[in-house]
């Protein structure tokens, strides 16, 4: 099976010979107050991507709802992931699962809790939700209204993710006042990334996430991008 043989490879790889690393750090604000912080990286060699997103929650938020995650996904280079690892700290109960892709069989399994699942695709190939983002830094569009759909596994099953360019808009960013493309993600699914939203925008500006907005039960999340760090 070839998906193995690049999953054995990719359990052997050291990260330290990835040839490009970059850091994206993001501040996120809920209610007007800054309620968490991201860290994303971003490994990349001519055939393997390493991403890793670190999140948790500060300040009042954590006092309220205290939480930590980490994704880790290994991909192929046009993002189709591997494998995929998400740990989840909430108050002090954690959780760990894994996922293995074969993109080729259209298959997912699931490790969680010591129990083994597979899960039969319908279309293939997928993302999964970190890989998503990842690539659609990588999307070009050319006109406002122009619409692109990403496959996405989640929730036990795949499922098409429509980005439509709606306009460029003048924003505030680390780069100045920029005009950054104005995206919106539609899931069809609830986000784990962005717990229990459905919907969410993103402001694309030189093939950087600067800003994304993701609605919530109760007012939604942003989050700016506060630093870049490339070596």
């Amino acid at each position: 099976m070839k998906s193995l043989a690049c999953l054995v490879s990719i359990l052997l790889f050291p990260l330290g010979l990835f040839a490009k690393e970059i850091t994206y750090k993001y501040d996120v604000r809920w209610m007007g107050i800054t309620a968490g912080k991201i860290k994303i990286f971003v490994k990349e060699n001519d055939s393997l991507v390493y991403l890793c997103a670190y999140s948790k929650t500060v300040g009042l938020a954590r006092l309220l709802y205290p939480l930590e995650a980490r994704w880790q996904t290994w991909a192929r280079e046009d993002g189709y992931p591997l494998r995929s690892r998400i740990y989840r700290k909430k108050r002090k109960k954690e959780s760990t699962k894994e996922f293995i892709f074969d993109q080729k069989r259209g298959e997912v399994w699931r490790y969680k809790e010591g129990k083994i699942k597979k899960y039969v695709l319908k279309h293939t190939p997928v993302y999964d939700e970190l890989s998503a983002f990842w690539i659609t830094m990588k999307l070009k569009f050319k006109h406002p209204g122009e619409r692109k759909t990403l496959w996405i596994y989640a929730h036990k099953k795949d499922h098409p993710a429509t980005i439509t360019y709606l306009k460029d808009e003048k924003i505030k960013t680390i780069f100045g006042l920029v005009n950054a493309q104005k995206l919106k993600v539609e899931f069809g699914f609830e986000s784990e990334l962005v717990k229990r939203a459905k919907k969410a925008y993103l402001w694309l500006y030189q093939g950087k996430v600067v800003k994304s907005e993701g609605d919530m039960p109760i007012g939604h999340l942003i989050g700016i991008l506060r630093e870049i760090k490339e070596e």
